[in-house]
Order: C-alpha cells, then sequence, then structure tokens
C-alpha cells in the first residue's frame, strides 16, 4: 500500500462525517440555503490565495525539479481555475469577489488550517507539506464525483456549476499525480511518514471543520 492509499483509509471516518454534514447534504440535494453557500465561497476564496501560497512554496523546495513545476503550476490553476469559479458564483448572486473578500472577514478556522500549511511548507520536511496539502485535493475529488450523480435526470440543479468543477477528470488526475509525488517522498524517506500521517489526518479534519464553519456562520468573537 502506498502512503496516500494509508492516509486515506485512516481519514474514512473523517470522510464519512463530511458526507454526512448538512452542508454536503443540503449541497446534494440542492436545498442548502444560498446565503450560507456564498458565506462558504468567500471563505473559501480567503483560503484559496493562502493555499496556492503553501502549494508554491511547497514547489520551490520541493527536491525533483520537475515534479516541482508540476506542484507549481497546481499552485497557479489553484488560483485560476477556482477563482474564476467563486467570481461566476458571486456573480450570479450579484455581488464581485472583491467585494466579498473586502466585507467578509476570514473564519477562525479558514486562517487556523490555511496557516497550518503555510507553516509546514516553510518549515517542515517537503514531503509532510504535501501530505498536508493532499486532502484538499482528495476530498473534493471524491466530493465531486459523487455528488456529480445527483445531476443525472434532473431538470436544474442550483449548485450545478460547483459540482461539475470538482467531479471533473481533470481535476482527480491533478489529486492523483500530487498523491504519487508524496508516495515516492514516503518511499525515499521513511522517516517522515509519521509526521506525513499526522499532517494528512490533522488537514482532513479542517476539511471538515471548515464545511462546518460555514453551515454556524463562525465568526469571531466580541469582547464581553
Amino acid at each position: 500500500m502506498s502512503f496516500s492509499s494509508d492516509a486515506w483509509i485512516a481519514a474514512a471516518t473523517w470522510y464519512d462525517a463530511i458526507r454526512k454534514h448538512p452542508f454536503l447534504t443540503g449541497l446534494a440535494d440542492g436545498t442548502l440555503e444560498r446565503t450560507v453557500f456564498l458565506r462558504y465561497l468567500a471563505d473559501d476564496a480567503h483560503y484559496l490565495s493562502r493555499y496556492a501560497r503553501a502549494l508554491a512554496t511547497t514547489a520551490a523546495r520541493w527536491p525533483d525539479p520537475a515534479q516541482a513545476a508540476v506542484i507549481a503550476r497546481f499552485a497557479a490553476g489553484a488560483v485560476d481555475a477556482e477563482r474564476l469559479l467563486h467570481e461566476a458564483l458571486l456573480a450570479e448572486a450579484g455581488t464581485t469577489l472583491a467585494d466579498a473578500l473586502g466585507e467578509i472577514e476570514p473564519t477562525p478556522t479558514c486562517l487556523a488550517y490555511a496557516n497550518t500549511l503555510q507553516s509546514d511548507a516553510a518549515l517542515a520536511p517537503a514531503g509532510v507539506a504535501l501530505a498536508g496539502l493532499l486532502p484538499c485535493f482528495r476530498v473534493y475529488t471524491e466530493v465531486g464525483r459523487e455528488l456529480v450523480a445527483v445531476l443525472d435526470g434532473a431538470q436544474r440543479h442550483p449548485y450545478e456549476t460547483w459540482l461539475r468543477t470538482y467531479a471533473d477528470p481533470a481535476f482527480e488526475a491533478d489529486t492523483r499525480r500530487a498523491e504519487s509525488f508524496a508516495d515516492e517522498q514516503a518511499e525515499r524517506h521513511p522517516g517522515t511518514v509519521a509526521a506525513m500521517h499526522e499532517a494528512y489526518a490533522r488537514a482532513t479534519r479542517f476539511e471538515w471543520m471548515f464545511w462546518d464553519a460555514a453551515w454556524r456562520g463562525e465568526t469571531w468573537p466580541l469582547p464581553a
């Protein structure tokens, strides 16, 4: 078994919790309130810019030049493709990405997750840094693949654009490629594997927390 396979199997309980979360069940059946979805989009846009920087930092430290170029492309692609998605979906709601980012502060969960990834990207072994970045790839790949099935036979789904984006075979191919890079690092540096699993498990928990933060309308506390 490869590192990424083992890590995904170990994360099964958290992925099941993600799929059963009311945000995801509402996204699947189209009943998710639009205000909740837009709140998630704004937080995701804040997260995306930081996630891309973590990918770029990891690429700069990656030991294999050819693979580093691919990871750098992932960073650019994350910004381009998902930013366009955010802009399109927010435009449908009558606002802009710039306005959303300016008006809505990133949640504590968003910053905790993104800052953890950026810290590992700068300071941890390269394999550990990538391991922490993988759940964002894999969770969205699995969610997209499973949820896009609800579109079969449906006349119109309010979240069709979002669902089709993450069900794209090209996105899944990028996920598998990123996993293969982490697998190689785990084989070459077995002493880092335990830390890689810790980073992967922590990021998977953060994925659940991110959906939950949007669902609850998480905000920063006010002084008593």
